[in-house]
């Protein structure tokens, strides 16, 4: 199976967890150069692609939808007539709230999409302008709501949890909120602070209000609970589906399959390499402009190296990593994994080593004494 994402950079403005790649505020008739630079990735990587169908097809961000409906009818065209799509591919947009009105719902539809992830975040206006977000609480109603008219029938909501000032009660009423629309997946993130954003440099500065350690493990729990109680399956570590509405995409990247990456920021993994054309949004534009092809950073995954990759990818999955397939990678770590089993972190059995529920809380440790 192969992917295909497209990383569109363009926000309103930057959120304050964000670390991604993106062109914060960028005036519009930039959109008409990205999209212009673009065309010359997309033309030079079908080239390599040119033997592949892809299953599924990604708009990530930044935020696509932030785009015009010229501009997205010329983004689809521009991948239709370089790219092959397998029929019934999973076709994702990431969109935000407040950007999707009844007819942008209705083109991205008749443009071929057939799936929507909707970046929530929160049901708390408090919380949503805490993170610097440019949407509310109604907006997320509203567009679900456009959504559903326009035929949309698999629909992502994403959450955050360990949210500065928000208490299990309030992350509560989002998860309730949030059910009542009944989206048929759900991806479910706890607070990753990063060094270089709003919220990095108010937590040197102390002013970071965050709930403790022990108050996060017992909200993920709960918000978990939940989920599971409301008829999702809880599949992977962050995400939740309810059946058969697994995100094909996200399998795709478990399963360490091959992925094409197009736009600033994208990351391919194609045929034991991976690889980044460019490490931001201008960078990006001035080396298309120079003609300069060369990746930014790149790697080539050594046979061993790639396995044990895909051994700890697959154990992200709720059902774990088969012995059959990893059984070198299991005899090389055999100390390692009996000493996490021990520690009731992982567990043996049906054929295959999966994270306890206790791992996967702990997720993080079990890999890095894993991939030593």
């Amino acid at each position: 199976m192969t992917g295909l994402y497209i990383h569109i950079p363009f926000c309103a403005k930057k959120c304050h967890y964000c670390d991604f790649v993106i062109a914060a505020g960028a005036p519009e008739d930039e959109r008409g150069a990205f999209l212009d630079a673009l065309e010359r990735e997309i033309s030079r990587a079908a080239e390599t692609a040119a033997a592949a169908i892809f299953e599924t097809v990604y708009l990530g961000g930044g935020t696509p939808s932030l785009l015009g409906p010229a501009e997205l009818e010329r983004l689809f065209g521009m991948l239709r007539s370089h790219f092959r799509w397998a029929p019934g591919a999973e076709i994702t947009v990431e969109a935000n709230p407040g950007d999707v009105d009844a007819k942008k719902a209705a083109l991205l539809k008749k443009l071929g999409a057939n799936r929507v992830s909707l970046g929530a975040q929160s049901f708390h206006d408090r919380t949503l302008e805490r993170l610097n977000r440019t949407h509310r609480a109604a907006d997320i109603d509203e567009s679900f709501a456009r959504l559903r008219e326009a035929g949309f029938d698999n629909v992502n909501l994403d959450l955050i949890l360990s949210l500065p000032g928000e208490s299990w009660d309030e992350a509560r009423r989002s998860l309730e909120r949030l059910a009542r629309l009944g989206p048929e997946h759900v991806s479910l993130y706890e607070l990753t602070v990063e060094e270089k954003t709003v919220f990095g440099d108010m937590r040197k500065k102390g002013t970071l209000r965050l709930p403790g350690e022990h108050e996060q493990l017992e909200t993920l729990s709960n918000a978990r609970a939940f989920l599971k109680s409301s008829g999702y399956g809880h599949y992977e570590l962050l995400n939740y589906a309810k059946p058969g509405r697994e995100s094909r995409h996200n399998l795709l990247y478990w399963a360490n399959e091959d992925t094409l990456g197009l736009g600033p920021g994208a990351f391919t993994h194609w045929n034991g390499r991976r690889y980044r054309f460019a490490q931001s949004y201008r960078q990006y534009l001035d080396k298309i402009a120079a003609g300069d092809w060369e990746p930014a950073e790149q790697e080539t995954l050594a046979p061993e190296r790639k396995q044990v990759e895909s051994f700890l990818l697959a154990l992200r999955l709720t059902d774990g990593a088969p012995l059959e397939r990893f059984a070198p990678v299991a005899d090389r770590f055999e100390s390692e994994i009996g000493g996490l089993a021990e520690k009731g972190l992982l567990s043996r059995g049906g054929g295959r080593i999966r994270l306890t529920e206790r791992g996967q809380f702990l997720a993080e440790t079990v890999f890095a004494e894993l991939s030593c």
